[in-house]
């Protein structure tokens, strides 16, 4: 049996969308039989009928909805790490909408100190919304943040880690290590510093409260280019399922933890990315953004602009993120937008997954010995 399945043909790539089923050992054997008779394509289709319980790879099964009632109500806390712009300015903005108290913690004051008078000047009381000067490089910092919130407010039930940098495609495997060292310690080691300092503290005020950890389809999909800002988002993937894992297994734990992972969205990230890695050859009528756009400083301009090329405005992010917050499922909050459907990133992430299972060539979406395949393959996404 063992000689005859070590014979049978590899799967082809083209079978690469047929469910692949675990089975027990007995399962193994049919499997191996089936294989060497028919060949391992067909032995795919025949586990399937040899065991209708088992639901097809790719089967909408959400997990159970987690305990998150009364997170998201006035009244509550949020800590926002990364907050000065985009998905942080937005979901600041939706808190106080809700009557929740809110700090802003983040790099860039100035930036951190406009988003409060736009809280405040939607109607959060004084006191509310504070700004917090916090470096999620430093351990430090983010601890002094954890203080002050707990000093301000008594509680935190909603934590958002969204600090996060990257080159734009300016930073490959071997190259800029300098920029590299950036890029980890803003984007994962950041996410673990939030972690390390506000977890415990939120575990132990049990009351249902929420981690959420902003990652990216960068970090799953993984395209060639901006290597160190991938390699940091398919670390917060990692830590933030460790997390919820962890945190649902502590008896009496009423923390949760949620992956928010954006598509193209219209914020500051690009622009800040140009200004760190060109300096002073940046040109600022160039830049492309929430606030501006080639010179046309305008955010109702920038995102009309930025909805022309396909991307979500940060509000629809956080749409998404406070409607599964709100129904506790599901963990990966994996946010479309214009450019993708939902078939589409699915059906993208699951031909990145079967480079493992097929043991084809790492970023066979970009081989030229794949090219072809996956162009008749994602025709049907």
């Amino acid at each position: 049996g063992a000689q005859a399945h070590s014979a049978a043909p590899p799967p082809s790539a083209s079978a690469c969308f047929c469910p692949l089923l675990s089975t027990s050992k007995y399962m193994d054997a049919r499997s191996a039989l089936v294989g060497a008779a028919l060949g391992a394509a067909a032995s795919v289709c025949v586990l399937r009928l040899l065991r209708p319980n088992s639901p097809p790879r790719g089967a909408l099964r959400q997990h159970a909805p987690v305990d998150t009632a009364g997170v998201l109500a006035t009244g509550k806390v949020a800590v926002i790490i990364g907050s000065g712009s985009g998905i942080g300015r937005c979901a600041a903005l939706r808190c106080v909408a809700l009557g929740m108290k809110v700090m802003l913690a983040d790099i860039d004051v100035p930036d951190a100190t406009s988003v409060q008078a736009e809280c405040e000047a939607a109607g959060a009381p004084k006191g509310s919304v504070v700004v917090q000067r916090c470096d999620c490089r430093v351990e430090a910092d983010v601890r002094a943040a954890r203080d002050a919130a707990y000093a301000a407010f008594g509680a935190v039930h909603l934590l958002m880690n969204n600090a996060a940098m990257q080159s734009n495609n300016r930073c490959g495997p071997y190259e800029h290590p300098d920029r590299w060292k950036v890029i980890l310690d803003t984007n994962l080691l950041g996410v673990y510093h939030g972690g390390l300092a506000f977890a415990p503290s939120m575990v132990e005020q049990a009351e249902p409260s929420v981690i959420v950890n902003t990652g990216s389809k960068q970090g799953i999909t993984m395209p060639p280019g901006d290597t160190a800002y991938n390699v940091s988002k398919a670390g917060v993937k990692v830590l933030t399922e460790a997390l919820q894992h962890q945190l649902r297994s502590t008896d009496g734990c009423r923390v949760n933890a949620f992956l928010l992972v954006p598509g193209c969205v219209n914020t500051m990230i690009r622009t800040r990315g140009d200004k760190w890695v060109e300096g002073a050859a940046f040109k600022p009528d160039r830049a492309k953004d929430e606030r501006e756009y080639n010179g046309v400083v305008d955010r109702a301009y920038a995102a009309e602009k930025w909805r022309e090329r396909g991307a979500w405005q940060p509000d629809q992010v956080i749409d998404e993120l406070f409607g599964a917050i709100a129904a506790g499922t599901p963990f990966y909050v994996i946010c479309a937008d214009g450019e993708t459907t939902r078939a589409m990133d699915d059906g993208r992430m699951q031909w990145a997954m079967d480079d493992l299972v097929f043991r084809r060539a790492p970023l066979s979406r970009w081989s030229e010995e794949y090219k072809a395949e996956y162009a008749r393959v994602a025709r049907g996404f």
